[in-house]
Order: structure tokens, then sequence, then C-alpha cells
């Protein structure tokens, strides 16, 4: 069994607690270290709990606790060579770093974690797949794109943690720049409530268990427009998939994936 628990979802802060077989892995640190120790203690952990931090990319409601948060307690953070160049400027000198490659598969405790490339403007983004006894969950957020080879990665999953960042009508409608319109909906951008529903349609099957659609966009989409938007694809495909959006502001209890 695979346990997740967002701790917060949105463009201005992004944080996510895994945990398998006795070990516990935090993803990105877009909140402030004080919201990060509140919602570990929520999971009944403690941040020397934790055997490792993951780093999708370095934008800053990914990265932004992560200076604070290190100053207490070592970390041992894993990430992309290049984006560990961002990250040691950010990170208490005593933080140990481990850098991964987009593809190969690496072993942290219990977990095997396989990080792939992503499309988005930043410095060699990642998403994660993360194994433990057969179970499988996998884990996007900001890209502007379905990869080459990341629907195959992702087929036979029993989680699914998923960027739905916009909704089309809405982001036209925000009154938002032309310039950063055209961003988010690029190649190097975010996923649509559109787009989240068609690479489902591409890894569906009667085990995908659990789908969380996350970083949705607080002015340019609402929880209630993406989860309407999905549960329409998984009606169409009629697999038994539960549902739920990822809170903006607080955690999301734990939700248990199993191979089963």
């Amino acid at each position: 069994m695979i346990r997740l628990s967002p701790l917060a979802s949105s463009s201005k802060g992004n944080v996510t607690v895994i945990s398998a077989g006795g070990t516990h892995l935090l993803v990105d640190t877009g909140i402030s270290a004080a919201r990060i120790r509140k919602g570990l203690a929520e999971c009944g952990l403690a941040v020397r709990d934790l055997s490792g931090v993951l780093f999708t990319h370095e934008h800053t409601d990914h990265t932004c606790g992560l200076g604070i948060l290190s100053k207490k307690d070592e970390l041992h953070i894993y990430c992309t060579r290049y984006l560990g160049q961002d990250l040691r400027g950010m990170a208490a000198t005593s933080s140990r770093f481990t850098y991964i490659e987009p593809g190969s598969p690496l072993t942290i405790g219990a977990i095997t974690v396989t990080p792939f490339t992503v499309s988005h403007d930043a410095t060699d983004p990642v998403g994660y797949l993360f194994e433990y006894g057969g179970t499988k969950l996998g884990y996007i957020t900001d890209t502007g794109r379905i990869m080459r080879g990341m629907d195959l990665l992702m087929k036979g999953v029993h989680g699914l943690y998923l960027e739905s960042n916009y909704d089309e009508h809405m982001l036209h409608n925000s009154g938002r720049p032309m310039a950063l319109i055209e961003r988010i909906e690029s190649n190097w951008g975010h996923l649509s409530n559109e787009q989240a529903g068609d690479f489902v349609r591409q890894i569906a099957h009667p085990g995908l268990q659990h789908i969380v659609l996350a970083h949705i966009s607080q002015d340019c989409n609402t929880p209630e427009k993406a989860h309407s938007s999905m549960q329409q694809t998984l009606d169409e495909l009629r697999i038994p998939t539960q549902l739920v959006c990822a809170p903006a502001a607080y955690r999301l209890p734990w939700i248990e994936i199993t191979a089963n």
C-alpha cells in the first residue's frame, strides 16, 4: 500500500507526503516551513521521519519553504544535477544531495522512485513514478504537454496525482496579459482540465483506484470545474475510480492506494 497526503496544491504552493513500508517522502516544499511541519504533524510525522525530499523543479511555489525547513533538520534532497545547482543556494549547508536521472529508477528506503522528464519552463523539471509492493502511484504536475513515453510509464498505475490547472474559458476571460495566457497554454506551461482528461483516457484501466487533481488555478479554474470535467471522462470510461481535488490551502487526509 502507498499512502499520499497533499499538504497544499495550487499556483501558490505545493507539497505532498508519500508513505509506504515505513518510508516517508516529501515532494516539493512550496509552502512555509511552519505549514510543512504542521502538515507533517497532522500526518503523524516530523521532518526527522523523512527519508528524502524530492523536487519537481525550482519555481517558488515548489521550493519556498526549503531554506527555513533545512536549517533546523538535516534534509536528504533528491533532484536532478541541474536543479541541484539552484537548490544548493536555497538549502542549508547541512543538507545532503543525491542527484537523480530521468528514466533511471532508484530506491529510497522501501520505495522505488522513477523520475521522468516533463515539459515546463523550468530547470530540468521532472515527474515521478512511485512503486512499493506492486502498487504504483504516478505524480505529474507542471507540464504543458504529455511527453513521449509518459503514457507507457503511467500504464497500470493504481493512483495518479495529476495536474488539472486551468479551464480554457476562464483563462481567456481572466483579464491576464496575453503573453501570460500564451505561456500557460504553451507546451512549457500547464495542463488544462481537457488535457488532463485526454491523458487519463490514454492510461485508464479498471485498477486505477484514485485520481487526485492537483495544481488547480485559483484564478483560472475551480475545483468544481476540474472535478466535473474529469468525472465526465471517468463516466465515459466506465471505471470506478475515486476522484478528489487537492485543496489549495489545507491538507487532504491520507489516500490509501493498493494493487488489489
